[in-house]
C-alpha cells in the first residue's frame, strides 16, 4: 500500500507546483511591436529583450528567454527588424542572434563578428557595424545568415545609414577617439572615403533627402586624467559629396550621444548617453536648439515613434531601468520597468 501512496504524493506534489508556476504571457499577433534592447551587466550574461505593444499599452520583459529557454547573451547593444526577423545585436559575446520578428521564436546565431554594435538593411544585405580590427562593417546575408564581406572603416563605427546607393557610417572612436564617417559603395563593397566631419559621431539620420549627423564632442584629459577642457558637440550637416556643408554647436561642456526625429519631421530631439542630463529640441527650420529641456531627466537611450518620445532610464547595470513614454512636450505618458541598462527600440 505504501508505493501507491507514495506515487499519489508526488504526482500531487508535481501538480502543485505546477500550478503555482508563473504562465508565460502569450506573445500578441498581428501587433506592432517596439523591440526594447536591455543590454544587462557587461560579464554577466543576463541582457534580455523586451516587447512593448503601443496599440495596447502592453509591455511584455524577457519574451527571448521566455521563448526560447535561454538567454540572449552578454550586451544586447541594438535591434533591427527586417523582412520578419529580429536581428539582435549581442555585442559582449561578439554574435547576432536572429529570431522571428513575431513570435521571438530563434531562428539562428552569426557567428565571428566582434563586439557587433549596429545594422541596418537593403535587398537581403545586412551591414553591421563591428569594432573589431579597429572597425568593420561585416555584411551579411540576410536569408542564410551568413558573413559574406568585411569593409574596414574608421575606428569603432557606430549608427548607420543607407543614402543612394551609399552607407555612411559614424566612427564614434570606440575605445579611443575618432572624427570621421566611413562612406561605403554598397554595390561594390568598397571603401570610398572617410572624411573628417568632428570629434566622436555617433548617430546618423536622413530628413527630407538632407544627411544629419550627432558629432558627441569629447572630453579632454591631462596626463593625470584630470578634465582640462571640452570639445563641442554640435550637428553637422552633409552635402551630397557627403562632406560637411554646416555645423551647428549644440553644447559646449555636455555630450550627448543620440537623438531621433519628430513625427512632422521638423524637430530633432537630442539627449541620452553617459553623463548627460534632459531631453532637447533642434528646430530643422530655423537651425536653432531650444536651450529649455523639454525633460531634465538623465537618459540611457532615446527614441521616438507615432508623435511620442521614448526615453531610456539606466540608473545602474543591476537592477531593472525604466522606460520612459513623453509626449513630445515632454508630458509623462507613463513609466514601465523594463530589463537591466536599456538603451533603446527597434521597430
Amino acid at each position: 500500500m505504501k508505493k501507491p501512496i507514495i506515487i499519489l504524493i508526488t504526482l500531487l506534489s508535481f501538480w502543485a507546483c505546477e500550478k503555482d508556476k508563473p504562465k508565460e504571457e502569450e506573445l500578441p499577433k498581428d501587433k506592432i511591436a517596439y523591440y526594447i534592447s536591455n543590454e544587462g551587466a557587461y560579464g554577466y550574461g543576463n541582457a534580455s529583450l523586451s516587447l512593448y505593444y503601443p496599440e495596447d499599452k502592453k509591455l511584455i520583459n524577457k519574451a527571448f528567454k521566455n521563448t526560447n529557454n535561454r538567454s540572449i547573451g552578454d550586451v544586447l547593444q541594438s535591434t533591427y527588424i527586417y523582412n520578419g526577423k529580429l536581428f539582435m545585436m549581442v555585442n559582449a559575446s561578439s554574435k547576432v542572434e536572429v529570431a522571428k520578428a513575431e513570435s521571438i521564436e530563434e531562428l539562428g546565431v552569426i557567428s565571428n563578428l566582434s563586439l557587433p554594435r549596429y545594422m541596418v538593411a537593403e535587398n537581403n544585405k545586412g551591414y553591421i557595424s563591428s569594432w573589431g580590427n579597429g572597425g568593420q562593417i561585416k555584411i551579411i546575408d540576410t536569408q542564410n545568415l551568413t558573413i559574406i564581406d568585411s569593409v574596414e572603416t574608421g575606428t569603432g563605427p557606430e549608427k548607420l545609414l543607407i543614402s543612394d546607393d551609399k552607407l555612411i557610417v559614424c566612427n564614434g572612436g570606440g575605445f579611443t577617439e575618432d572624427s570621421t564617417i566611413s562612406i561605403i559603395d554598397i554595390n561594390t563593397n568598397q571603401l570610398i572615403k572617410n572624411e573628417v566631419i568632428g570629434d566622436i559621431p555617433m548617430d546618423i539620420m536622413e530628413v527630407d533627402n538632407q544627411i544629419w549627423v550627432l558629432c558627441k564632442g569629447k572630453i579632454l584629459y591631462d596626463d593625470a586624467w584630470n578634465i582640462i577642457g571640452h570639445s563641442a558637440s554640435k550637428l553637422v550637416l552633409l552635402n551630397s559629396d557627403f562632406e560637411k556643408e554646416q555645423e551647428y554647436i549644440l553644447f559646449n561642456e555636455q555630450h550627448p550621444s543620440h537623438f531621433a526625429l519628430s513625427e512632422d519631421k521638423k524637430t530633432i530631439f537630442i539627449g541620452g548617453g553617459y553623463g548627460f542630463n534632459g531631453i532637447y529640441s533642434f528646430d530643422l527650420n530655423s537651425k536653432t536648439l531650444n536651450t529649455n529641456p523639454i525633460s531634465n531627466e538623465s537618459f540611457y537611450g532615446l527614441s521616438t515613434a507615432e508623435g511620442l518620445i521614448y526615453g531610456f532610464l539606466s540608473p545602474d547595470f543591476s537592477s531593472s531601468g525604466k522606460m520612459i513614454i513623453m509626449d513630445e512636450s515632454g508630458n509623462v505618458k507613463s513609466r514601465l520597468v523594463v530589463g537591466v541598462g536599456p538603451n533603446g527600440m527597434g521597430f
